[in-house]
């Protein structure tokens, strides 16, 4: 059972016409790595708000996602321009979150729990979840 903040890949697959009628799945999702933001529902019917990891995404649309952070950057003023800054403290950042089904996302294991399993031995399971 997936939970908030759980990282996660959504599957490679083919959209379908449901994806399509639901919006919940799209041809660029494939692959797509991210952090559970918020979980909707349950059951066969779930679905997740996924933050995904910008360096997941495929150039263009990061590219396009970047250009759209600086836009709304600029706009700012003031103080909150100031401490907003890249490298300052409350440096803006614009997440970039997809609504999927629960049913397409994998739970991937963190680097923390990887060395865990490898410590107790149980190393080829882990390697084999990863």
């Amino acid at each position: 059972m997936l939970k908030e903040g759980d990282r996660v890949q959504i599957v490679d697959r083919a959209p379908t016409v449901a994806d399509a009628r639901t919006g919940l799945y799209y041809n660029f999702y494939r692959g797509l790595r991210g952090t559970v933001f918020k979980i909707y529902g349950d059951g066969p019917t779930a679905q997740a708000a996924v933050d995904v990891d910008l360096d997941s995404l495929p150039e263009e649309i990061a590219c396009r996602h970047l250009e759209t952070r600086d836009r709304m950057r600029a706009t700012l003023n003031g103080d909150a321009k100031r401490t907003s800054a890249p490298g300052m403290e409350h440096e803006f950042r614009l997440r970039y979150v997809v609504l999927v089904a629960v049913s397409d996302l994998i739970r991937k294991q963190t680097s923390a729990s990887r060395r865990a399993a490898l410590a107790s031995g149980n190393g080829k399971a882990a390697h084999a979840a990863s």
